[in-house]
């Protein structure tokens, strides 16, 4: 094994965990300050983070590719820039906000990590 992937492969693994728990359980989320009030809400949920992410996860963990981890981890740092632009256009508070945050930069930073250190 690659041990330079270990950092990007770990954050996929986790990815696709989180992905399994909100396929499994929507209401998981709750615990980072999301939830659904209608049944297309809780369809958003189990598609977005659920599938979305088992897939991407998985699609890391299999192919070890360097660009797939590029993009996945883009994606993750996008995500973090659009959160923290979110704390000041839509009044997030920052407590709420830096859980998020914090998840957002450390899996975009670990799965960039696989496409800079191979």
């Amino acid at each position: 094994m690659d041990w330079t992937l270990a950092p990007a492969l770990a954050a996929a693994a986790v990815m696709t965990l989180l992905g399994i728990g909100a396929l499994m359980r929507p209401t998981s989320l709750r615990a980072v300050g999301l939830s659904a009030n209608t049944p297309l809400g809780t369809s958003e949920i189990r598609a977005v983070f659920g599938g979305m992410f088992v897939a991407l996860g998985v699609a890391c963990i299999v192919t070890r590719e360097p660009v797939v981890f590029a993009v996945v981890g883009a994606a993750w740092l996008a995500d973090f820039a659009v959160r923290l632009v979110s704390v000041f256009v839509d009044r997030v508070p920052v407590g709420q906000a830096l859980t998020v945050l914090g998840i957002a930069l450390v899996m975009g930073v670990l799965l960039v990590s696989g496409y800079v250190l191979s």
